[in-house]
């Protein structure tokens, strides 16, 4: 995807609105630096301009991989709420993610593999449903258990006055 001026000039003759254009990137908090060269941004920006140009023609399908690497605190926030909001409206959205708080804040269904092996799939409460030791744990520990790589005390249960950042 190329980016500044020409670009923008370059998807509004194919058909994307400038007012489109300008929404995308301000949701994703990229307008201000409009007139850049990709080239130039760093690894944040860079990721935000990649995911912009996959929003502008409001697919009905998002193949995301690690969309939250190289962005700041305030950029993953908009990228969680632009991710849910997708969703929301009716997009298909699969998110691959090392980040499990990010999964487990966002998906409705979990795909967890391991050396290429499909070992758990469905719902949190449906996967920790067939295996109730895994009752009461966040999604790290869940995977780790099912990888055999953690146990119960290892993982503790994260309480209600613990802090969660969004």
């Amino acid at each position: 995807c190329g980016c500044g001026s020409a670009w923008m000039s370059g998807l509004a003759a194919v058909g994307v609105g400038l007012a489109r254009m300008g929404r995308c990137l301000w949701g994703l908090g990229w307008l201000g630096r409009r007139g850049a060269l990709a080239a130039t941004l760093w690894v944040g920006r860079g990721q935000k301009l990649g995911i912009a140009c996959g929003l502008l023609h409001t697919p009905s399908a998002l193949l995301l991989d690690e969309p939250l690497t190289g962005l700041d605190p305030a950029g993953m926030r908009r990228m969680k709420s632009t991710i849910a909001a997708r969703a929301r409206a009716g997009a298909a959205v699969v998110l691959s993610s090392h980040l499990l708080h990010l999964v487990q804040e966002l998906c409705t269904r979990i795909l967890v593999m391991q050396r290429g092996r499909v070992i758990a799939l469905g719902t949190l409460a449906g996967i920790v449903a067939e295996r109730p030791e895994l009752t009461g744990l966040a999604l790290e520990a869940v995977c780790l258990a099912l990888m055999g790589r953690g146990e119960r005390h290892d993982s503790p249960r994260p309480s209600a006055g613990q802090p969660h950042f969004a």
